[in-house]
């Protein structure tokens, strides 16, 4: 087992990666006067045993992008009202990080802030999505539209959910993981240019894989925990688009194929807009190594899609901060008009 510790926002934050983590987990809830628990209802039966050994009331929920709702949100506040939850109870999540999400957020304004932990069961919630307080639902279609920064006290990443996960849940996981690798470790990407789905499928190559992730992922936030320099905006490479893609096809594409082809596109506008070298096709090469579904944007209506990108946080005085590779390993934030978006998209669309 790995325990990685960082102090963020003035919080020590810890995070456990490895397999039986359950000792762990129970240990970390007896410091309170009492933990719910919603667990994503697609792990119920494939898990009960390993749920079952956590000492929590369990409240079993459905997960996936729809669960980011006020109508999931209130159904959370009236479970935690009808258990008569306290300022010293703690709430936690067994599931994928929507889930993670629509918990964190309940758990930062339920009695203005009760403690919270979280146990993600995907690769990418372990990866990404836990790590760094960042909780929110959709609105209106818009991804994200509401939200908090509030951290989990503890995480505990369990491999034993991942060795019989749906190989589509993998995928998106190493979307994420890739990302991180591109934007502050070569090392790592060279990693999964030299490896495949298959090859990285085992208890030490995962725990390898999200504890280099997760490692970048707090190295950012605790040095920018509210987004308020700009540093914790490179964790946003590929998702300008992604988002923007998710919100387009009404989040029929999963959030790791539309980061991942984020990540193709905006590298190619990185180097059009002459920021770095062609460095899109190894990208996407990488991408296909892990079967990742890869989209043909001569299908995505450009002023649409843009139309989403609009109202991405980033946005500012009418320009967008989008993350730009110099090369693997490094990148920056960058301006850039909506016009010339559209431009190096359509592009993109003509092979050109």
């Amino acid at each position: 087992m790995e325990v990685l510790e960082r102090t963020v926002n003035g919080r020590s934050v810890k995070i456990y990666i490895g397999s039986g983590l359950e000792m762990e987990i129970n240990r970390a809830m007896e410091k309170y006067s009492g933990n719910i628990t919603f667990v994503s209802s697609t792990l119920r039966s494939m898990y009960s045993k390993k749920i079952s050994a956590i000492n929590s009331i369990k409240s079993f929920m459905k997960d996936g992008e729809r669960a980011k709702s006020m109508v999931s949100l209130n159904a959370v506040f009236r479970k935690l009202i009808k258990m008569e939850a306290e300022r010293d109870s703690s709430i936690s999540y067994i599931g994928g990080g929507t889930l993670g999400d629509l918990t964190g957020y309940a758990a930062s304004v339920y009695k203005r802030g009760v403690h919270y932990l979280g146990i993600p069961t995907t690769l990418l919630a372990q990866v990404d999505s836990s790590i760094g307080g960042k909780n929110a639902i959709n609105f209106m279609n818009i991804k994200n539209a509401i939200g908090t920064f509030y951290n989990p006290e503890a995480t505990f990443s369990d491999t034993d959910f991942l060795l019989n996960s749906d190989p589509a849940l993998l995928r998106d996981g190493i979307s994420e993981a890739i990302k991180m690798a591109l934007i502050m470790d070569s090392h790592l990407f060279k990693y999964f240019t030299e490896n495949d789905i298959k090859s990285i499928y085992s208890a030490k190559n995962l725990e390898y894989i999200i504890k280099k992730s997760a490692e970048i992922k707090l190295n950012v936030v605790s040095a920018d925990f509210f987004d308020s320099q700009k540093i914790r905006y490179l964790l946003n490479f590929g998702h300008s688009i992604g988002h923007a893609l998710e919100s387009y096809s009404e989040n029929t594409i999963s959030h790791g194929t539309a980061v991942a082809n984020g990540m193709i596109m905006e590298s190619y506008i990185a180097y059009k807009a002459g920021y770095s070298s062609m460095l899109h096709e190894e990208i996407l090469n990488a991408i296909t190594r892990y079967g990742i579904p890869l989209i043909n944007f001569r299908d995505i209506e450009t002023d649409k899609l843009i139309s989403y990108m609009r109202n991405d946080k980033k946005v500012e005085h009418g320009k967008l901060n989008m993350v730009m590779l110099n090369e693997y390993g490094s990148a920056s934030i960058r301006e850039i008009e909506f016009q010339k978006l559209r431009r190096y998209i359509n592009l993109y669309r003509d092979g050109t």
